[in-house]
């Protein structure tokens, strides 16, 4: 492969996407499709007398690219996993995947599109709708994406047809660039940070509404350092809603997520939840997500009372 980034990245993207109908139907008896719904409202409150009523279990925190991290948990216990995974896509409201195939960038959801068959899914009648304010708590739910190339860090080599896996994938978009307090601890209008909270309630409602009950959840926003050599090292930090170039409040972020997870709405309806949270580069800002993440869900269990 080129040593240049951007010619290696598109053809990636190119054979990514010719091949994309062949491998769903490839997949088809395992639920891949290249259907979705897109969700223009927040969802009712979950129904209790539904609930699978999963026992205890520790929120984790990986730093691992999103598909990555999904493949290995499926991998662990492919009988009670497969068709219940759903994996956060930290999505672009504006363009399908955050114009991709024109900048063939890096971003988590872009970093996503290399690897499977989720652009497809993404149909260009969703876009754009809100980021903020009246119908910014939106979104896709694509049930059936294939992951069969492995990440960016191993250049989306194919991956041997036993390590392809089918998962769901929840796109929704964080708040962009939100005008911060003095501090930069919070979003300076409340409007935001409600906005914020019903785009997280809107991701676990989204996946429980679903049957999802294992979960990979993923950053809201990248951060892409260019260090004095020039060449691109991408950070891509997955784990938190809009701590990136979103410029949302990382801790914040963690906090909400944290936080609305053990509402009891949501008792008892997920089985494992996980956060990846990729962070490997030098460049990245201290603390890391990673470090705000591992902290923020310190000792977190969740269904504790069914």
């Amino acid at each position: 492969m080129s040593n240049s980034f951007g010619p290696s990245r598109k053809s990636i993207a190119e054979d990514t996407l010719a091949r994309t109908e062949a491998i769903i139907a490839e997949h088809s008896s395992e639920g891949a499709a290249l259907d979705s719904t897109f969700i223009s409202q927040q969802l009712p409150p979950l129904d209790q007398a539904k609930c699978p009523k999963n026992p205890p279990t520790k929120v984790e925190i990986f730093n691992s690219d999103s598909f990555t991290l999904a493949r290995q948990i499926i991998a662990e216990d492919p009988s009670g996993t497969k068709g219940k995974t759903a994996v956060l896509n930290l999505a672009s409201d504006i363009y399908r995947a955050g114009g991709w195939l024109k900048s063939f960038s890096t971003t988590q959801e872009e970093a996503l599109c290399y690897s499977s068959t989720l652009y497809a899914t993404l149909k260009p009648d969703y876009y754009p709708w809100p980021n903020v304010g009246e119908g910014s708590v939106s979104g896709v739910y694509s049930p059936g994406v294939v992951i069969f190339k492995d990440d960016l860090d191993n250049r989306c080599k194919d991956l041997e047809l036993s390590d392809r896996q089918v998962v769901s994938v929840l796109t929704v978009a964080a708040p962009r660039h939100p005008a911060l307090t003095t501090d930069r601890a919070g979003f300076e209008e409340p409007s935001v940070l409600e906005d914020m909270k019903g785009k997280v309630r809107l991701v676990y409602r989204m996946a429980a509404h679903r049957g999802q009950q294992y979960l990979v959840l993923g950053t809201f926003g990248e951060f892409n350092a260019l260090p004095r050599d020039g060449v691109a090292k991408d950070i891509r930090l997955i784990g938190a809603m809009g701590c990136g170039v979103y410029g949302c409040p990382s801790r914040l972020v963690a906090e909400l997520m944290r936080d609305i997870l053990l509402e009891p709405e949501f008792d008892g309806w997920f089985r494992r939840v996980v956060f990846a949270v990729y962070s490997k580069s030098p460049y990245e800002p201290k603390p890391t997500n990673f470090e705000i993440f591992t902290e923020v869900f310190a000792n977190v269990t969740v269904n504790t009372t069914v």
